[in-house]
């Protein structure tokens, strides 16, 4: 498909908050006695008693963090400014996610499709009756069975140890946004959705408490549903962790310790996890930086009907299972954050972008080696492959209408070694004459196309969510 000219440019949900506030605390540099305090608010329950058939403990740290809707706090004028119903809905979560701690102290944050279709573990209620196994989403142990059945679901569904649990619920996210004085964030479109009382234009904005709880309960709006509100929920989660972490929290006691004080007194952990041990772990967390934070899917293969459970997402066996195993050692989820990717990120798609090629070097062929490689890439390759009418040696030119400024960054970005050259009125495809040190065309990323993107490459705390 042809280019058209240039317009001009213009000018995770609750569980998040239990991470950013272990980790603020890690780096905050306040004294043990303080730290012990406010660790010292956390509500500690028995978890792990209950859970059986645990696979091995191989290495790092991970963390289930649980989102529960609990509306526990809220009066009916919040329950409904918030969007959250005034009915008590029980014990509910649709937010789940595993922090991986790794030996290195870096942290990969796994977020689990509440639809994920899995086992739900023999089980004893509190009543005292043993229900069968079942096939059911992944969400609804937390509801069946509170938190030792959904770790225990967890742990038989991935194989992965899990060392520690912890919630939060409506009440508490809120809370700590608005301790943290709200969070900044970027939105590429706008984003309307009634049902969680949200209504964003796109840009920078920074989000109040009750706009945050919208932001991560959002799904309505997306085509991709549950699968892109867990992308913003992560992308919340690095957003809140920079804006804890930053001096303008930091270096403000009343603040920070405001912000902490909050976020201790909203969190429930299993009772294993002693006040030492957690102090222990904050302080191995100490020089972590958003590039050292990761965020992914467990990755998803079909969606399919499971009947009376509904519609359902069946894992991606061999990439789910490749991810697993990684949480089972204490090494890095990833090597993103180390190793910067540097495919360079274009606002138009190369399929957009017409292509006339020519071979301006003694190369026999090479003219449609490059040709291919262009079509192959995406771009719009336009009539016959022609010897130049006048050599260019070994250097590659690219000559291009400066109407279409926008569009030739996208092959700046292909071609990073190739001569640039504007020519008035040429028109809307590119002349592209290959020298005899072409060696390839870069791939690049388009801003904004989901279509283009892995779906399962993990992002950063450090990513700008507007790039």
């Amino acid at each position: 498909m042809a280019a058209t000219t240039d317009a001009p440019k213009r000018p995770r949900r609750r569980t998040i908050a239990v991470v950013v506030a272990a980790g603020v605390l890690a780096v905050s540099g306040i004294g043990y006695a303080t730290a012990s305090e406010v660790t010292g608010q956390v509500e500690r329950v028995d978890v792990f008693s209950a859970v059986k058939n645990r696979p091995d403990n191989d290495g790092g740290t991970n963390i289930l963090l649980i989102g529960s809707d609990d509306r526990t706090g809220l009066t009916k004028k919040e329950r409904r400014e918030l969007h959250v119903g005034q009915g008590e809905y029980g014990r509910n979560t649709d937010s789940m996610m595993v922090v991986h701690i790794a030996d290195d102290g870096s942290i990969g944050v796994v977020s689990i499709p509440r639809d994920s279709y899995v086992e739900i573990p023999s089980h004893t209620g509190p009543t005292g009756v043993t229900s069968d196994a079942s096939k059911q989403k992944i969400n609804a142990a937390y509801s069946i069975g509170g938190p030792s059945l959904a770790v225990q679901t967890v742990e038989q569904a991935t194989g992965v140890h899990i060392d520690h649990y912890a919630e939060i619920n409506f009440a508490g996210f809120v809370s700590m946004v608005d301790g943290l004085g709200g969070v900044p964030i970027c939105t590429k479109t706008p984003i309307v959705d009634e049902k969680a009382g949200l209504d964003l234009p796109a840009g920078e904005q920074t989000l109040d408490g009750a706009q945050a709880l919208g932001f991560v309960r959002a799904r309505y709006f997306d085509p991709s549903a549950d699968l892109g509100r867990m992308k913003r929920q992560q992308q919340f989660l690095g957003a809140m962790f920079n804006q804890a972490s930053s001096p303008s929290v930091l270096i403000n006691p009343p603040r920070l310790l405001s912000f902490l004080n909050t976020a201790a007194g909203s969190i429930t952990v299993d009772d294993n996890f002693s006040n030492a041990e957690m102090w222990g772990l904050m302080g191995k967390l100490r020089s972590v930086s958003p590039s050292a934070i990761t965020f992914q899917t467990v990755p998803v293969g079909a969606e399919v009907n499971a009947g009376g459970v509904g519609s359902v997402v069946e894992w991606d066996t061999a990439k789910s299972e490749e991810l697993f195993a990684k949480l089972k050692t204490g090494d890095p989820l990833t090597a993103s954050s180390k190793k910067k990717d540097t495919t360079e990120t274009v606002e138009i798609a190369p399929g957009n972008i017409s292509v006339r090629v020519y071979n301006g070097s003694t190369v026999s062929g090479l003219g449609s080696k490059a040709a291919k490689e262009l079509e192959e890439a995406g771009y719009s390759v336009t009539g016959t492959v022609l010897n130049a009418q006048k050599s260019t040696g070994t250097e590659t030119v690219i000559e291009y209408d400066p109407r279409y400024s926008t569009s030739v960054k996208t092959l700046e970005a292909a071609f990073p070694n190739a001569t640039f050259k504007e020519v008035d009125n040429f028109g809307r495809t590119f002349r592209v004459t290959v020298g005899s040190d072409y060696d390839g065309v870069k791939p690049v990323t388009v801003a904004g196309v989901s279509g283009d993107a892995d779906p399962d490459k993990p992002q950063t705390a450090a990513d700008d969510l507007c790039a």
